[in-house]
């Protein structure tokens, strides 16, 4: 096609689209028309919690009144035609707030709440930090460190309660006034007996202990596992026994927990630790030996010892103590925690150094492993020469009160005045004046504590009155948080005990 048909074609097609248009309706009058009618926006709230920016499902109030949720779950509301204040609240976070002018873009409104944060301290009846707690306020939990700090994350108001060992449960109300609260915690009082393994094995004899604790003031055993001579005493899962001859079967495990919880008594575990004759046989490599040569060192007595200053010997009361713990006991008492005494100790070899730092530093070595291995579980517990509550050194045995308080539970010094020799006091036979030396010990050994472990001393039932016997109870008791009693038989007359 030329140039001129195309302008021609051109033409025609526009001609035609005039005439079309001439045959068509009128045009309608502008002035008549009008846009139609749009409401005010819907305007969607989000909540998020400021610490993991998680959806909260939170309390919004628009002007006062709560808004309303769509099929979907998501919060909305119709903005009104003038400015308005907003209120987002949820349990556990800061309130917020916020006054609008005009509608946001997007039509959505994020708000981001900020924890409430309950932080506090919980103190030992002696003012000092007791780490280990578990602090509980609703869903939140926090455990107090070594400063005896917490901080509960989403607290609401309500009772915080507080649990450990050894302590008894204590709880405060808390209105969420303030963010901070201090705290502190009362040791159990625990009045207990010894049983020894035979007596625990003996039906009759175990039976009128159980009596005897429901009828007095007692309210704990200290039931033996290994005692002084190593023997162990039920069919233990530490393979370690067996290999020693150390197993007589004198009782079950589980049954005596299981006695001592329905008449409702609190559950020590007594292990011997370090003085073993069973185990120094079986593993003379990590036991005390005689100088000069490769046999083992004994006490006057007899009896042979393993090693403190070798970790290897830990491991086996720890592995004993940890058995114990499972089944149920609620605290673990190691005694004998210490160096060798009753014999010639200059003949004894270690693998260390026989010297003050070494013996000191070795049994905390061992009283942390162990503390490691069953706290919080279980109490963590030692007997200590009471002789080192006021002495200015450890009696060669290893034990400094003091420093072992900032490592576990309780402490439990033998206060016997039997072992006091004449002239201890200026007595001439401290067994006279028994009360006097055991609360003599106690006043010394309290000045001495730094940690947050209290003392539960071992006094004695033999070769003093039974007026003493209750006397010395009543003067510990103005003192610290109970006593145990010690008798090689396992025999308490009636008048000897607390009434119930």
């Amino acid at each position: 096609m030329t140039h001129v048909m195309r302008i021609f074609a051109l033409a025609i097609v526009t001609l035609s689209i005039a005439a079309a248009g001439c045959t068509s309706p009128a045009p309608l009058d502008a002035s008549l028309l009008r846009p139609p009618e749009v409401g005010p926006p819907t305007i969607e709230v989000v909540v998020l919690a400021g610490d993991d920016l998680s959806v909260l499902e939170a309390e919004i109030t628009v002007e006062g009144a709560s808004i309303f949720q769509t099929d979907e779950g998501v919060s909305a509301f119709v903005w009104p035609q003038d400015s308005t204040t907003i209120v987002v609240s949820a349990p556990g976070f800061e309130s917020q707030s916020e006054v609008a002018d005009e509608p946001p873009r997007e039509d959505r409104i994020e708000f981001r709440l900020e924890p409430v944060v309950l932080s506090g301290r919980v103190s030992t009846h002696r003012g000092v930090a007791l780490p280990g707690v578990e602090v509980r306020l609703g869903d939140g939990r926090d455990t107090t460190n070594d400063e005896g700090l917490f901080e509960i994350v989403r607290a609401v108001p309500g009772e915080v309660s507080l649990t450990r060992v050894t302590w008894q449960d204590s709880s405060v109300s808390w209105d969420g006034s303030t963010s901070e609260i201090d705290t502190t915690m009362e040791p159990l009082v625990v009045h207990g007996v010894r049983v020894s393994g035979s007596a625990a094995g003996d039906p009759e004899h175990w039976q009128q202990l159980l009596a005897l604790a429901d009828s007095s003031g007692i309210n704990a055993f200290v039931v033996d596992i290994k005692d002084e001579f190593g023997t162990v005493y039920h069919d233990t899962t530490v393979d370690a026994a067996f290999d020693a001859s150390a197993v007589t079967l004198q009782y079950d495990l589980a049954q005596i927990v299981a006695d001592m919880d329905d008449h409702g008594l609190y559950k020590i575990a007594r292990i011997v630790a370090f003085q073993d004759t069973p185990m120094a046989r079986a593993q003379p490599d990590h036991a005390v030996l005689e100088g000069g040569g490769s046999n083992l060192w004994y006490t006057r007595n007899g009896d042979a010892w393993m090693d403190p200053t070798d970790p290897v010997s830990f491991e086996y009361p720890v592995a004993l103590a940890d058995e114990a713990c499972r089944n149920g006991f609620d605290e673990i008492q190691f005694d004998f925690a210490s160096f060798p005494f009753g014999g010639d100790v200059s003949t004894a070899v270690f693998d260390d150094e026989y010297t003050e730092e070494v013996r000191v530093g070795s049994i905390q070595a061992f009283l942390k492993r162990a503390y490691q291995v069953l706290s919080p579980r279980c109490g963590v517990a030692a007997t200590v020469l009471g002789i080192t509550l006021e002495s200015v050194t450890d009696e060669g045995v290893g034990q400094l009160p003091g420093l072992m308080s900032r490592t576990i539970d309780v402490l439990s010094p033998m206060l016997y005045s039997t072992n006091y020799g004449s002239g201890w006091k200026g007595y001439a036979n401290p067994n006279d004046h028994a009360g006097d030396i055991v609360e003599s010990a106690l006043v010394s050994g309290l000045s001495r504590l730094e940690g947050f472990a209290y003392y539960r001393p071992w006094l004695q039932t033999w070769t003093i009155s039974t007026f003493d016997v209750q006397g010395i109870q009543r003067r510990v008791d103005d003192r610290v948080n109970g006593w145990l009693l010690w008798s090689n038989a396992a025999s308490y007359p009636a008048e000897l005990l607390p009434p119930r």
